[in-house]
């Protein structure tokens, strides 16, 4: 950061009331800017044991596959903000109070907080080709192009949630993904 967002002066870093971290402060208007982690979400959309798959058709890893996903916006919950973002990439509509959390995972050197969300079809449906999403594709574990897969760094997260597919029993992957490697951590639901 090199201006202020309020009034466009120099900003310089320095500690803040007793805050360890240097913050980036204006040396005009006096105000201190925080730079807290973004928020993306994304969507296993599930019918039966097979997940939707979207292929890539921006960067980051263009033509590759992934879930539905995108970044949070201001007014409005992770829920809202994955059923927008399945809409937006692939035109199927699910309600926002349909999502059901599966994954919270910290990406420490991205400073991104990713919230990974569920939502069940009664049966594979059709999607709309978008400039974000131009391929979409249902596939079990079986047949997903695993050397494909936009991000390999998830593939652990993408194995436990079909293995939660084919045995109907959920939990939640809370982690973390650092210097020192991925760490994650199952919780299973109670019945």
């Amino acid at each position: 950061m090199k201006h202020c967002s309020e009034c466009g002066a120099k900003v310089t870093l320095q500690q803040v009331g007793g805050d360890e971290k240097l913050r980036f402060v204006c040396v005009s208007c006096g105000i201190t800017h925080y730079q807290n982690p973004t928020i993306l979400v994304a969507t296993y959309v599930c019918a039966g044991t097979e997940i939707l798959w979207i292929k890539r058709g921006i960067a980051p890893a263009q033509g590759r596959w992934a879930m539905p996903g995108g970044f949070m916006e201001n007014d409005e919950t992770p829920e809202e903000a994955s059923s927008r973002e399945l809409f937006e990439e692939t035109g199927i509509a699910v309600a926002a109070d349909e999502m059901i959390l599966v994954s919270v995972s910290s990406i420490l050197h991205m400073a991104q907080t990713h919230l990974v969300f569920r939502c069940h079809l009664d049966a594979p449906v059709e999607t709309s080709a978008t400039e974000e999403a131009p391929e979409s594709a249902w596939f079990d574990d079986a047949t997903l192009p695993w050397g494909d897969i936009a991000f390999p760094s998830i593939e652990p997260q993408i194995r436990q949630m079909y293995r939660w597919l084919t045995s109907g029993r959920y939990g939640i992957r809370v982690g973390v993904v650092g210097e020192s490697g991925t760490h994650y951590k199952n919780y299973p639901l109670a019945d």
